[in-house]
């Protein structure tokens, strides 16, 4: 058997690094729930209702997210009437990456204030539905989805996975 010899000095050798996301940067996913997690419309007639399956989609985000240090932040109108203790037993699968809502106020402007309050997180994306909230042409940062078919949308998928690549 062979002696391994390692002088003081060696020891103080620092390690090469591996790329890590625990000395990056937080990130944050803006969450709506309406036309995002569940359909809002089935998309042929409006005023016919739909049957609703609250969160439905969410089992497929949950999946995208999974291998992903992404924390979550309701913009959600679910806000108003949920506490956050609230919003994340309703998020399941979820529940645990909310790390808050935004204030009260319009949805884009409402994100803004939060991330203005919360510079750490200068990487994230939104989910919504609804482009009339957010600012035209819409910010690079919003991922807009079809309300009749939320996260569950191709391209909304291939968005999000493309986000996920480059944090």
């Amino acid at each position: 058997m062979s002696e391994i010899r390692i002088t003081p000095s060696e020891l103080r050798k620092p390690r090469p690094r591996r790329a890590s996301r625990r000395n990056a940067q937080p990130c944050a996913l803006f969450l709506d729930f309406d036309g995002v997690l569940h359909p809002t419309t089935d998309g042929t007639n409006a005023d016919e209702p739909i049957r609703i399956v609250h969160f439905g989609w969410l089992p497929l985000l949950a999946s995208v997210l999974e291998p992903h240090d992404v924390r979550i932040v309701v913009h959600s109108t679910w806000r108003y009437t949920h506490d956050i203790d609230e919003l994340r037993a309703l998020l399941g699968l979820l529940g645990p990456r909310v790390i808050g809502a935004t204030p009260p106020g319009p949805r884009y402007e409402s994100i803004l204030s939060w991330l203005n309050l919360n510079s750490e997180f200068a990487a994230y994306r939104v989910l919504d539905d609804d482009a009339r909230e957010f600012p035209a042409p819409p910010p690079p940062d919003l991922i807009l989805c079809n309300p009749a078919k939320g996260v569950s949308e191709p391209r909304v998928l291939a968005a999000l996975s493309a986000w996920l690549k480059v944090i």
